[in-house]
């Protein structure tokens, strides 16, 4: 178990060294791949706790409309409002708790969608840094005209390029495998 572990912390490590190196341009309309990266021990935890909440699936990209994308504003919004913000010193990843940080915003929202239909496989969980330049995990929404961000800093759900985020390390189509941004 030691020996595992230390595996995943040096696979972890080499994830966010190359992820600090590459990362995703916020012009680009899609993140782009640029190697593979280890999944966060909190989700290989979260996932062990909830594998249904893990499983990928559907299509990897979903066809954006009007109907979509009131969907996606109202899950933005509704999570963001149900969930109250606070710093958690260990990193523990938790579903529809009454307080958390954002990963707990974003499998949340994640889950949302996929009750409502939209195709798992089209959903990514993405780390990128705030402008104040603290690590943050935010929801990406692959579609048919570009990648959408949904943010619990803002209740706006914008394309990856008006985001203005640089996506460090994000989850496949299958949430259990990671790559480098």
């Amino acid at each position: 178990m030691t020996i595992r572990l230390a595996k995943g912390l040096a696979g972890l490590a080499l994830a966010v060294s190359l992820g600090a190196s590459l990362p995703v341009q916020a012009s680009d309309a899609f993140a782009t791949a640029r190697g593979a990266a280890v999944q966060p021990l909190a989700m290989q935890y979260f996932c062990a706790q909830h594998p249904s909440e893990c499983r990928g699936g559907g299509a990897g990209q979903v066809a954006m409309n009007a109907e979509l994308m009131t969907l996606l504003k109202t899950v933005n919004v509704q999570v963001n409002r149900s969930i109250k913000p606070r710093r958690e010193s260990a990193d523990n990843w938790a579903l529809a708790p009454e307080a958390g940080d954002c990963e707990d915003y974003v499998i949340t929202k994640r889950a949302h969608l996929i009750r409502a239909g939209v195709p798992a496989g089209s959903l990514r969980i993405a780390f990128t840094h705030t402008g104040r330049g603290q690590p943050h995990a935010v929801l990406v929404v692959r579609s048919s005209d570009g990648d959408f961000v949904l943010d619990n800093l803002t209740n706006s759900v914008k394309s990856l390029r008006m985001s203005g985020y640089n996506i460090r390390s994000m989850s496949s189509a299958d949430p259990r495998r990671w790559v480098a941004g």
